[in-house]
């Protein structure tokens, strides 16, 4: 996913181009939108692959609203770096699969403003993710933040 044609002079991006630049490369990943019930019985899988099919949905119908500020070209190339750190972790043969992730956390990320996890969700460990009036919280973050090249550097969520 390259974003070198969005770029200003200066190396930044309108999110309004971001946006719609998901919302043309999602429609390629359409094979990886599964009700739960085909997913191995595992409910924190079954919660993420609802929480992809829900966002995955409202980026195709949705018409960007929001305001057109820009990021920084590094930011964003920072967040894909640590994208593609986690699934050469975690799933190294699951390119395409990587490919639809990236563009959902980016939309999540930059776009929506929310989490990289679906609220409710709880990790190993009992941590978990929710909201208190406009603003969102992971309970684990202040652990998983000190990964190499983690997620959490990214995520909206605040820790506690």
């Amino acid at each position: 996913m390259c974003f070198s044609s969005l770029l200003n002079k200066v190396g930044k991006i309108k999110i309004s181009k971001l946006f719609l630049k998901l919302k043309n490369d999602i429609n390629q990943y359409q094979s990886f939108i599964k009700p739960s019930d085909l997913i191995r019985n595992d409910p924190v899988q079954n919660m993420m692959s609802e929480f992809n099919l829900e966002n995955y949905n409202k980026l195709i119908n949705s018409k960007f609203t929001g305001n057109d500020y820009e990021i920084d070209d590094k930011l964003l190339e920072d967040f894909k770096s640590s994208i593609d750190n986690y699934f050469n972790l975690y799933a190294p043969d699951d390119e395409e699969f990587k490919e639809f992730i990236k563009i959902i956390s980016i939309y999540l990320t930059f776009i929506e403003k929310k989490p990289l996890h679906p609220l409710g969700i709880v990790f190993s460990g009992g941590y978990t993710v929710y909201q208190i009036g406009n603003s969102y919280y992971c309970s684990g973050k202040k652990f998983f933040i000190k990964e190499d090249k983690s997620l959490c550097n990214h995520c909206v969520c605040k820790d506690i």
